[in-house]
């Protein structure tokens, strides 16, 4: 029997390969050719979360069409390509999940990098400390994280306590998604086997030398919660490169952004300009040279990413007129 049009959910992503959710069954499918053809960028693949358009026959699914995200959370591709990664769709919480286990697992700076990531997926960041029973100062680090990220919910949560479990669940309730995001090792695959109450996701053991978690998960995953919710776990961020506005940035900066509007100059680069609120605040002591460090890197790496969205938009204008150009000159030999 064919069916055509048919709407659902993409609960599972495995290289090209995708479990679509259609009511209460959860199906296999894969692309259709014509739309795979007609995929220029990799941001428009589906990914976890995306309600997609289908075809099925029998016991084959065809995915048709990707319906239009409401948020997305992204970063830029590793290495040098400039192009968008989509790592989850359609969410409602962008659950930032570090460790507090010691190694590099938590951060000043790459909460600051995760943060104004998950600030332009147009979903609500979330920051969750995990491992709060193995850091005698988590309280600390939890303060520490406010002043850090001001505006975000903080949550301290240990799987071994049962600390903060409650708290996640209240976020994720009535329908609500969220995705986790974080470093391997921080214990997101922990948390959301706590989350379920049973051990679906597969975990790991850390290095000891330095607290660094092997890539547990290798694909995202969207799980029903018995709160009501959903939530996706996702594989653990080797590399975090930003793919992102700058309103974000100042979201993210909500006490450089503040001050920058008394700058003298609306143009203020914030590094050595007359007038410049933000060196003032700086010199008296007020931000941090860290902080300040930290927001200069992401403005000037954004400023960097826009050039090379610039480029690649200008070289494929040039590819296509070039293209167009060819296609006139073919009709007029009348070549086809």
């Amino acid at each position: 029997m064919y069916t055509n049009n048919k709407k659902g959910c993409i609960v599972e992503k495995q290289y090209d390969t995708y479990k679509i959710q259609i009511g209460t069954d959860i199906k296999q499918a894969k692309l259709k050719g014509k739309y795979f053809q007609t995929i220029q960028n990799k941001s428009e693949f589906p990914c976890v979360g995306d309600w997609v358009e289908f075809n099925e026959y029998e016991n084959m699914v065809q995915i048709e069409k990707v319906l239009e995200r409401k948020t997305q959370i992204s970063r830029k591709t590793a290495g040098v390509t400039t192009e968008e990664q989509v790592l989850a769709a359609n969410i409602d919480y962008v659950v930032i999940v570090l460790g507090l286990d010691g190694g590099r697992n938590y951060s000043d700076r790459l909460l600051e990098r995760l943060t104004a990531i998950a600030w332009d997926s147009g979903a609500t960041p979330l920051i969750v400390l995990n491992k709060a029973d193995l850091n005698d100062e988590a309280e600390f680090v939890q303060y520490q994280a406010e002043t850090i990220a001001p505006g975000v919910d903080v949550i301290t949560t240990s799987v071994e306590d049962g600390r903060g479990i409650a708290a996640i669940e209240s976020y994720l309730s009535n329908g609500k998604v969220g995705v986790f995001i974080g470093p391997s090792g921080v214990g997101k695959s922990t948390l959301t086997n706590c989350l379920l109450r049973k051990d679906l996701q597969k975990t790991n053991e850390i290095r000891q030398k330095d607290k660094r978690g092997r890539h547990t998960t290798s694909a995202s995953f969207m799980f029903e919660l018995e709160s009501g919710g959903y939530i996706i776990d996702s594989p653990g961020l080797r590399e975090v490169q930003l793919w992102a506005e700058y309103e974000a940035l100042d979201n993210t900066f909500t006490d450089i952004s503040e001050i920058a509007q008394y700058c003298k100059f609306n143009d203020c680069q914030h590094e050595g300009e007359p007038g410049c609120a933000v060196q003032s605040e700086l010199e008296k002591g007020n931000i941090s040279p860290e902080r300040y460090d930290s927001y200069l890197h992401l403005k000037k790496e954004l400023a960097f990413l826009n050039r090379r969205k610039t480029d690649k938009n200008r070289q494929y204008q040039k590819d296509f007129s070039k293209m167009v150009k060819q296609v006139k000159i073919l009709k007029e030999k009348k070549i086809f």
